[in-house]
């Protein structure tokens, strides 16, 4: 078969392939239901670090967790959850659609808090700058 066919088979196949998928959500998304589940997923990835207080957005999608090794982040990446531990080198942005985490890290480089309104907004921040 000519390469001339055969690429555009392959890239074809491909993009239907996930949008076909993506079109059935074969999978729903992860939401943080309560605290409880946000301590027992943070438990089962970093049972190291303890946790101690949880704070969940609006959207149920991403939790902020107290530890005694400094501030986490407990987020849905489609069905999987993700946690990050902090550390010290991060930054808070306020941005139009929530706050943004700057992680210096490059396997999570940002991650977007989705906060609907202003209020939630500011609040989110300063406990984020308080909680450094």
């Amino acid at each position: 078969m000519p390469f001339s066919v055969l690429l555009p088979l392959v890239v074809f196949g491909i993009l239907g392939a996930v949008l076909l998928i993506k079109w059935l959500r074969l999978t729903p998304d992860l939401v943080l239901e309560t605290p409880e589940q946000v301590l027992d997923l943070w438990q089962h990835f970093n049972p190291e670090i303890p946790a101690r207080t949880v704070h969940l957005n609006a959207a149920r999608s991403h939790a902020l967790v107290e530890t005694a090794g400094g501030l986490g982040v407990v987020w849905s990446f489609g069905a999987d959850p993700m946690t990050r531990l902090l550390g010290t080198r991060w930054e808070v942005k306020e941005t139009t659609q929530g706050v943004r985490l700057i992680t210096h890290d490059f396997t999570a480089p940002a991650i977007d808090i989705p906060l609907p309104h202003d209020v939630q907004r500011k609040q989110w921040r300063i406990s984020l700058e308080s909680l450094r």
